[in-house]
C-alpha cells in the first residue's frame, strides 16, 4: 500500500508539475536547444517557438528579438509590446514610490522563484525598451522610437525606487536571519560552500548598477540629436560616457553638438552597431550540507540541499570582430558587457537567494528531525520523501533572456549618400554587404552569434 506521505508527495509534484510555472523547469536545457537550432538552421520560428503552448513574457522576449535579427521589425514589435505590457504594470506601480509591494509567496520561498511568473532582471527590462527603439528605427519611425528612450527613462527610475525597496528589506531580514543560531550556521555554510568570485568580480562591482547600460543611452543621444532635440541628446550621450568611461564616443558626440558640428551636406551620420554572441545562461548548482540531527537511539544525519544559479559564459563567440567600409578598416568601441551586467544583477539579488535557500533548509531540517524521531511510523520513507522533494523541487530559478548579446560595440561615422560595400570576417569566412546610406541618420546593426551573421540596415 503506497505510504500516506508517499501519496502527498506525488500529488503535490503532479500539480506543481502541471503548472504554467513549472518549479522543476530547465530553461538552461531549453536555451540550449535554442541556440543550437539557430546555430544549425534558419527554421528557428517554426522549430523551437512553435512549440510553446502558454507563452510567457520570456516567450516574447526571446521570440521578439528572433525576428528583429531576421529584420521582421513589425511581428518582432508585436512580441515585444506584449512583454511591455507587462512590464509597464510593474513600472507604474515603482516610478514615483519606493514603498511599492515587494511580493514573495510562501510557496516562492520553500520551493524556487520558478513557480512565480518571470519577472525580467533590470537590465533585460531597459533592453526591452531599447530594442523597441530600434525596431521603429529600423522601420524609419523616429517619433515612436523618442517615445520607447523615454519608457527607458521611466523604467530606470522605477527599477532605482524598488531597489531602494528591496535593499532595506533585505537589511532588515539579515538582521533576523543573524539573530537565529540554526539559521546563521546555515548562512555561514553557504559563505563557505558557495563560489561567489563570478559575482565580486572588481569588473562586476564597478558597475554602477545592474539596469543602466551604455549603448542604450547613447542611442537616446542619437535619436534625440537625430530628432533635433540637442538638450534632450546631450543627457543621452553624458549618461553613456558615464557609464563607459573608456569610450571615446559620448565625449566626442558631446562636443559636436556643442560645436554645432554634428552633420555636413550630402552626408549621412551612421551608427553602426555590432551585438556579438549571447548573454549568459544560468544553471541550477546543487550543494549539500550534512546536518546531524540528535536521536534517543542513534544520531540521524540529513543533508540540507542548497541551490544557486551559476552562469554560463558564451564559449563560442569571445573575441572582437571588426570589419571593414568601402575598403577603410572601421574601429569599434565596447559599450556595454552583459556579461558583467548578468553578474552585478546575481551578486544584486544574492540576499534574496540567501534567505530562500535558509527557508528551505530549515523546512528540510524539521522534516528530516520528524522522520528521525518517527523510525518505527514511517519516518524512513518520510526522510526519503523529504530528500527526493529537496533534490526535485529546491533548484534555482535559471529563466533568463539568453538572446540579448553577450556584447555590443558601437561606431559611429559620417558617410556619403549613396551605396556602400561592407565586408566582415567570421570564424574565417568572410561576409560582404550592399549598404545603402539615404537618411541623415541611420542605424546599421549585425549580429554574431553562433556561426550565423544577421546584418540588418
Amino acid at each position: 500500500m503506497l505510504n500516506r506521505y508517499t501519496l502527498y508527495f506525488v500529488i503535490g509534484a503532479t500539480l506543481l508539475t502541471a503548472c504554467a510555472n513549472n518549479p522543476i523547469r530547465s530553461y538552461k536545457n531549453e536555451s540550449d536547444r535554442l541556440l543550437q537550432t539557430i546555430n544549425s538552421t534558419h527554421q528557428v520560428e517554426s522549430v523551437v517557438f512553435g512549440n510553446y503552448k502558454e507563452p510567457d513574457i520570456l516567450f516574447f522576449m526571446e521570440y521578439g528579438t528572433y525576428l528583429r535579427m531576421v529584420s521582421n521589425y513589425t511581428p518582432s514589435d508585436w512580441q515585444f509590446y506584449q512583454a511591455q505590457k507587462i512590464v509597464n504594470n510593474w513600472v507604474f506601480s515603482w516610478k514615483n514610490t519606493t514603498s511599492g509591494s515587494i511580493t514573495t509567496t510562501t510557496t516562492q520561498m520553500l520551493f524556487n522563484d520558478s513557480i512565480t511568473d518571470y519577472e525580467p532582471k533590470g537590465y533585460e527590462k531597459t533592453m526591452l525598451a531599447t530594442y523597441r527603439a530600434l525596431n521603429h528605427i529600423g522601420s524609419n519611425n523616429w517619433n515612436n522610437a523618442r517615445v520607447e528612450i523615454k519608457k527607458m527613462y521611466q523604467t530606470e527610475q522605477a527599477i532605482a525606487n524598488y531597489n531602494q525597496a528591496l535593499y532595506m528589506k533585505e537589511e532588515a531580514d539579515s538582521k533576523k536571519l543573524l539573530a537565529n543560531q540554526q539559521q546563521n550556521q546555515i548562512y555561514n555554510s553557504i559563505l563557505q560552500k558557495y563560489d561567489f568570485s563570478d559575482i565580486n568580480d572588481p569588473q562586476v562591482l564597478v558597475l554602477k548598477n545592474s539596469y543602466q547600460n551604455a549603448f542604450s543611452h547613447y542611442l537616446a543621444g542619437f535619436v534625440f540629436e537625430a530628432l533635433n532635440e540637442p538638450s534632450l541628446a546631450r543627457p543621452g550621450y553624458l549618461k553613456s560616457g558615464q557609464l563607459s568611461p573608456l569610450s571615446k564616443l559620448p565625449t566626442k558626440s558631446i562636443d559636436n553638438l556643442d560645436s554645432n558640428n554634428t552633420t555636413k551636406p550630402g552626408y549621412a551620420n551612421v551608427l553602426i552597431v555590432q551585438e556579438i554572441g549571447h548573454a549568459p545562461q544560468l544553471k541550477s548548482q546543487e550543494v549539500h550540507i550534512p546536518i546531524p540531527i540528535p536521536n534517543r537511539q542513534q544520531m540521524c544525519i540529513s543533508y540540507v540541499n542548497l541551490f544557486f544559479p551559476t552562469l554560463v559564459p558564451d564559449k563560442y563567440n569571445n573575441h572582437d570582430i571588426s570589419y571593414i567600409i568601402d575598403n577603410i578598416p572601421q574601429n569599434q568601441e565596447l559599450f556595454t558587457n552583459f556579461d558583467l551586467m548578468a553578474a552585478r544583477s546575481l551578486h544584486d539579488i544574492m540576499p534574496h537567494l540567501i534567505e530562500r535557500n535558509i527557508t528551505a533548509a530549515v523546512r528540510n531540517i524539521a522534516a528530516s528531525t520528524a522522520s528521525c524521531t518517527n523510525r518505527n511510523n514511517g519516518g524512513t520513507i518520510l526522510n526519503l520523501t523529504s530528500i527526493i522533494s529537496g533534490m526535485i523541487f529546491d533548484r534555482a530559478d535559471e529563466r533568463t533572456w539568453v538572446l540579448l548579446p553577450r556584447k555590443i560595440y558601437l561606431n559611429r561615422v559620417q558617410l556619403p549618400l549613396g551605396k556602400h560595400t561592407f565586408n566582415i570576417t567570421i570564424h574565417g569566412r568572410t561576409y560582404s554587404r550592399s549598404l545603402l546610406i539615404n537618411q541623415p541618420y541611420q542605424v546599421v546593426d549585425m549580429r554574431i552569434i553562433g556561426n550565423k551573421f544577421f546584418f540588418n540596415t
